[in-house]
């Protein structure tokens, strides 16, 4: 597969797709501006290079949650792939085992939890949550995901009530009764985020005293998306969390939210050593990544592109994915005079409007 050109595979994916899955998949909410400037931001970021330096043996090794895994780069949490694939989070969790990647398992996924883990590599995985009202059927989930030995819980905090996407309203997609939140109580029919039904309801009533809750139940390191701002990240830490993603979601549900780009920095500073930070949204390119680890995230999760190379061939298209973008990290780490990812530094990197 040839996913040089990220344009191209999300045409691709597009072709293969019917509207309503491929609205779903690239849909930002409202004038889709924060979807947008994700993607944006990270180009407005200029590199410095270092140059006389040896750069013949580039690591990208990094140590996550106290797991060693080859490449800063995970496959971000997102449901429903069988709105993609017919074998769903299985093939991604091929491909992200191939790949050597961390997968965020998506509590919306459409396979068994079990089924996902059995086909682990030699990088944990991690299961994202949603905290819904009532622990009856949350407790029983959390025990089987410890049970299946993923290694941490990702718990999304941003999408308490669901955002609103025109584009996805005008290619309606309609609940299937093939495809189904397997892991969830009673297996229901996986709605999108923008079904009608779910508008202007607090699906997920989430706060500190669930997460101080949640660092306590579980066996497994904690940790919460969805974070974008300072404050928020320090008093995530002070509560439990072993980790902070910076993210808005894609922009996917609150429009006009800052880029995670912009709100990267502010988080690093803010948390110190307190927990470890990582970053999501418009990441296309391996210099995208290595802006990212010079600001102080540990690494990086992918979204969009995954469900592209997924829809377009399976695992095969994942791992090609995240492949592509490993070797991009590498050369950007040659040129940039960066042979492992602890000398990518905050001055490697600098904003279009601080120049001269």
């Amino acid at each position: 597969m040839d996913c040089v050109d990220f344009d191209a595979l999300e045409e691709q994916a597009r072709a293969k797709l019917s509207a309503p899955s491929f609205a779903f998949c690239a849909t930002g909410a409202d004038d889709e501006i924060t979807a947008a400037e994700n993607v944006t931001a990270w180009r407005r970021l200029r590199l410095r290079p270092h140059v006389l330096r040896d750069i013949s043996n580039v690591d990208t090794s990094v140590s996550l949650l106290g797991s060693n895994v080859a490449t800063p780069i995970m496959v971000a949490p997102m449901g429903r792939h069988r709105m993609f694939h017919n074998e769903g989070e299985l093939a991604t969790a091929r491909g992200a085992t191939a790949a050597g990647a961390v997968n965020v398992f998506a509590t919306s996924a459409n396979v068994l939890l079990e089924e996902a883990a059995a086909l682990r590599g030699s990088a944990p995985q991690w299961f994202q949550l949603y905290m819904w009202a009532g622990r009856d059927g949350l407790e029983p989930l959390l025990d089987r995901v410890a049970a299946a030995g993923f290694r941490a819980i990702v718990l999304t905090v941003d999408n308490q009530v669901y955002g609103s996407s025109p584009r996805q309203m005008r290619a309606t997609f309609v609940p299937s009764p093939d495809i189904r939140s397997v892991n969830l109580p009673g297996a229901p029919m996986a709605r999108t985020a923008y079904d009608p039904e779910n508008q202007g309801r607090v699906l997920f009533p989430t706060t500190w005293r669930e997460l101080e809750w949640l660092a306590k139940r579980v066996p497994m390191d904690v940790v919460v998306k969805g974070v974008q701002r300072g404050d928020d990240a320090v008093r995530c830490a002070e509560t439990g969390a072993k980790a902070i993603i910076v993210s808005n979601h894609g922009g996917r549900h609150l429009d006009t939210a800052m880029a995670t780009a912009d709100a990267l920095g502010e988080v690093v500073d803010a948390v110190g050593k307190k927990a470890e930070v990582y970053v999501d949204g418009g990441i296309r390119r391996g210099t995208d990544i290595l802006k990212a680890l010079s600001i102080g995230a540990r690494a990086v999760l992918i979204g969009r592109p995954i469900l592209w190379g997924l829809a377009t061939h399976g695992a095969d298209g994942v791992q090609a994915v995240l492949e592509h973008l490993r070797e991009e990290l590498v050369r950007a780490m040659q040129l940039s005079g960066v042979a492992r990812l602890a000398e990518a530094k905050p001055d490697l990197v600098a904003r279009i409007s601080d120049q001269p």
